[in-house]
């Protein structure tokens, strides 16, 4: 009995201190930018830098987009989807196997049907317009923040300024041009007590825009008064 309780302390003791030692060694989200970035550190503040404009997005002329993986933290990294979604259609683009540097390759046609690494998924969009999810164990939560059951902003996002030079995972290094987006996400619940340090998943998407609001929701902005306000208070950005 006493070899028994002496084994299992210090399995307790050994599982605390992996704990202990996980959490100290996880990079923040400014941390994951200076570390991508050659010659370091990032030109790019992630308290101050984020886009307000996040929620939706369409591909650029050059008809086709690259997301590629850099960093997942997240506990529930072995679960957690990540793709693009019109109204109800939700489209995957990395699953819970996906590991850093891994790249899909996502396409629009002119007649809305939605290509991921030239294969036709079966779904339809109304056209070149889209949102971003991740898909997780606390639910699915969207680039636009209105339609998260808890109603916060899961999403950051960053737009390279043609200024730093950096190395994806696996990849060459290249400028960070202004085509080019990190979105970093934040994939617990609100009532989950979540960190907000937007680290849980982190990648990059290419060749892509911000787009404008949908008119109906422009329209109900404008109804409620709230045009102004618009973006200005979205961001709770790494709430302690």
């Amino acid at each position: 009995m006493k070899m028994f309780k002496l084994v299992f302390s210090l399995v307790l003791a050994i599982t605390f201190l992996t704990a202990v030692n996980a959490m100290a060694t996880e990079m923040s989200l400014q941390e994951i930018f200076d570390d991508l970035t050659v010659d370091g550190p990032s030109s790019v503040n992630a308290e101050t830098d984020y886009l307000t404009n996040d929620a939706y997005w369409s591909i650029t002329a050059s008809g086709g987009s690259v997301a590629t993986m850099i960093i997942e933290l997240a506990g529930y990294a072995s679960e957690n989807i990540f793709g693009v979604y019109s109204g109800d259609e939700l489209v995957p683009l990395f699953t819970g196997t996906a590991v850093a540097g891994d790249q899909t390759f996502l396409s629009i046609k002119n007649d809305g049907s939605v290509y991921v690494n030239l294969h036709d998924t079966g779904v339809d969009f109304s056209g070149n317009f889209f949102g971003y999810y991740i898909s997780t164990p606390n639910g699915t939560f969207y680039s636009d923040s209105t339609l998260n059951e808890d109603g916060e902003d899961h999403l950051m996002a960053y737009q390279g300024n043609d200024e730093d030079v950096i190395e994806l995972p696996g990849l060459a290094s290249g400028l960070w041009t202004d085509n080019e987006f990190i979105l970093a996400w934040e994939d617990l619940l609100g009532s989950n007590n979540p960190d907000y340090d937007y680290n849980d998943m982190v990648l990059m998407v290419e060749s892509v825009q911000p787009a404008p609001v949908p008119e109906p929701t422009t329209m109900l902005l404008l109804g409620s008064g709230l045009i102004g306000l618009a973006g200005a208070g979205r961001k709770k950005l790494f709430k302690k």
